[in-house]
């Protein structure tokens, strides 16, 4: 028996599989290089060290390769391709300059059924850097080797720079190889290879707007699923200029993005949280709202419901979809004491439709992290809490509210904000709490109780960007209610950018 399982497991042993290959050589050393490979099925990372002798006012990059792959991935551009070979990655608000070589990090994802896909060139904007046909020997310096050398410039930065580089407890397919910077880059761009014939270069070839995205290539099998992902982020369908004031209910579709989240508690399906749509099967929210009190334990995910596209949290009409949960994931260093990183990602059994009500926000743009860029804004956030009576409201309501610095969030109730702010954190509202109206009502200018987890957006040209998630604020005297005469606290999710796409699939 013994010897009849040893014979199987050297079988299993023996059968090939793409998955199991090492990291091959680079066709190209002094310009791209593969990352060691990882456990994810499927997918391959890479970078390449872009250099210039004269200034590039946009990027268009073109990644071929050698076999079809479903999807190449990246950080910094739009992609698009014809034939699912020659990838190109664009932006045109992106300029590169003589200097220190950039690097540029993507993926390549494939059936891991077949062959797998392998770099066969790069062109920056029509001119050949990369050609397999035309092999580069590595040299001293180059991505490939160790070494001291003059320092590349990243293409993202991990803003939580004291969070340990550990791997967060998800699937392996899931999890991003941590970067590693290039040592040195090649000092004399034409040791480049040049393309003696480069493609004609027009202005339908480069990025005309948007974020960074992963656009699924066109398919002659999967034609119909391909037109159904045609979309942009952040966009609204339904209503998208009403006449809305503090307080007021909002109308159907008009925050597509926006989720409730249910829980099952005994024998009822209870409302508890808000949450923000980012891709088909994840959606950001607080982390306090999907823990244990005062714990970091996470609830059984079979308990939470989410419902997309709702508007009225007593009724159900068409175009609300119901999701179950399929796992948790909350930052390493929520801390439940003080609510510090308090923000968690829910991802989804099945992949929400997009449609008329159900869109995701846009994650905020890595160019616009500093918070000056939305001190004295108006962001928008709307949710199902409480209103200034304490009445849990039935229809989803908008609340305005302006984001203010720290030292006057602080100033304002530094016993409470020196606690609860960090760089991590930002405040927004008034303290007033109210705004009279003329006929004498007053109408809800701050979130309150059950508008946790949910989002505060701003828009930016014709799309809404995600900044923020409503997370604590002062309580009232003697109550479990929040006080609306102080400022609120919310996580800044600009500053978690780089987690978030480590966990974040399925644009």
């Amino acid at each position: 028996m013994i010897r009849a399982v040893s014979t199987l497991l050297l079988l299993a042993w023996a059968v090939p599989s793409h998955e199991q290959q090492n990291t091959p050589p680079s066709p190209c050393p002094n310009v791209f290089s593969y990352e060691p490979s990882a456990s994810e099925l499927g997918r391959w990372y890479g970078t390449v060290h872009l250099s210039t002798d004269s200034v590039l006012h946009s990027l268009w990059l073109n990644i071929v390769l050698d076999n079809k792959a479903d999807i190449v991935g990246n950080w910094i551009g739009d992609v698009s391709t014809q034939d699912n070979i020659d990838f190109k990655i664009e932006n045109t608000n992106m300029q590169l300059n003589p200097g220190p070589a950039v690097v540029v990090r993507f993926f390549v994802q494939y059936n891991k059924l077949e062959p797998v896909p392998r770099l066969l060139a790069i062109r920056l904007n029509g001119r050949d850097i990369c050609n397999a046909n035309s092999p580069q020997p590595v040299t001293p310096g180059s991505p490939n080797e160790q070494g001291s050398g003059q320092t590349t410039k990243k293409l993202w930065t991990d803003i939580d720079i004291t969070s340990p580089r550990t791997q967060p407890t998800r699937p392996p397919q899931r999890i991003r190889p941590v970067v590693r910077p290039a040592e040195q880059r090649p000092v004399d761009t034409t040791s480049f290879n040049r393309n003696p014939n480069p493609s004609k270069i027009d202005d339908s070839d480069f990025f005309q707007g948007g974020i960074p995205t992963f656009v699924i290539p066109d398919s002659s099998s999967n034609s119909n699923r391909h037109n159904e992902q045609q979309h942009q982020c952040g966009q609204v369908r339904l209503n998208a200029n009403p006449l809305v004031v503090n307080g007021s209910p909002t109308l159907a579709g008009q925050w597509p993005w926006q989720i409730a989240l249910y829980q099952t508690q005994t024998v009822d399906n209870k409302y508890i949280c808000g949450g923000t749509l980012v891709t088909r099967r994840h959606v950001i929210t607080a982390a306090h709202c999907v823990t244990r009190r005062s714990s970091k334990r996470v609830v059984d995910p079979n308990t939470l419901t989410i419902y997309l596209g709702k508007h009225n949290l007593r009724t159900s009409v068409d175009g609300v979809q119901i999701k179950f949960v399929q796992s948790i994931l909350i930052h390493p260093q929520y801390n439940e004491s003080n609510f510090a990183k308090d923000l968690a990602i829910l991802e989804l059994k099945e992949p929400v439709t997009y449609s008329d009500w159900v869109q995701p926000a846009c994650l905020w743009p890595e160019n616009k992290i500093d918070l000056r860029n939305v001190i004295a804004q108006k962001g928008s956030v709307v949710g199902w809490g409480f209103d200034d009576s304490g009445v849990a409201t039935e229809e989803l309501n908008l609340v305005e509210m302006p984001v203010v610095n720290t030292e006057t969030c602080i100033r304002s109730y530094s016993e409470f904000f020196v606690r609860f702010t960090s760089n991590y954190t930002y405040c927004a509202g008034y303290r007033d709490g109210n705004v009279q109206e003329r006929t004498g009502q007053k109408k809800r200018t701050s979130v309150c109780n059950g508008d946790s987890g949910g989002g505060m957006v701003f828009k930016m040209g014709n799309s809404w960007y995600l900044r923020g998630l409503v997370s604590l604020s002062v309580a009232r005297q003697n109550e479990f209610r929040c006080d609306p005469t102080h400022y609120v606290i919310f996580t800044d999710i600009a500053k978690f950018l780089p987690w978030i796409t480590e966990n974040v699939y399925d644009y």
